[in-house]
């Protein structure tokens, strides 16, 4: 037992006098250099921003993401604006009852509702048309979902098709801006029975 303690009293006064003043060759290169590792830095000559995107040496920028639930409008024209989509599809997943919802739109006005086929006037095919056109939906950028959220919340899933072209986008209720709120209402309510 006297051994040991012997022991850690030699261990802890080595230790003591290593942090004492720094090794003779430590100090042979603060003489050399005549800088200390102690000494403060000089102040930077080049002022980094630290807002915005960061460029890295490869000449990529960071992407930076919108505001969830902020669209961001596409950076260009679509070329097929005004032209009918060939197909508008919904699919809803989650939420209380966790019942799914199929919604088929055709440009002809056929819809398909969970497997019952029905016909929307041509009116309301144009309305709908508009207002993805009005989105930019085929280039619009946004977060419309987020991170955890609970299975009660309900999940959608627009597909829109025209011209050979495709986009799905997923969003999620209380991450929608107004205006993808009132396209995914309106998707939701063709074909509905009261």
């Amino acid at each position: 037992m006297r051994q040991r303690q012997l022991l850690t009293i030699v261990i802890c006064a080595l230790i003591l006098a290593a942090c004492g003043n720094p090794a003779p060759a430590t100090q042979a290169v603060i003489q050399q250099n005549g800088v200390s590792p102690t000494d403060t830095p000089a102040a930077p000559t080049e002022i980094v921003p630290t807002q915005g995107p960061r460029e890295y040496s490869d000449g990529t920028q960071e992407v930076v993401l919108p505001e969830t639930g902020t669209i961001v409008p596409p950076a260009t024209e679509d070329p097929s604006a005004g032209k009918l989509y060939s197909s508008v599809a919904l699919d809803r997943i989650g939420g209380i009852e966790g019942k799914p919802l199929d919604i088929l739109l055709l440009s002809d006005g056929t819809l398909t509702r969970d497997g019952v086929k029905s016909v929307v006037p041509a009116e309301q095919v144009k309305q709908i048309s508009d207002t993805l056109d009005q989105l930019g939906f085929f280039g619009l950028q946004g977060v419309f979902q987020g991170v955890g959220t609970s299975p009660d919340v309900y999940t959608y899933y627009i597909t829109a098709e025209r011209d050979g072209a495709s986009r799905t986008i997923t969003a999620q209720d209380g991450f929608m801006p107004p205006a993808f709120t009132e396209l995914v209402r309106t998707l939701s309510q063709l074909g509905a029975t009261n």
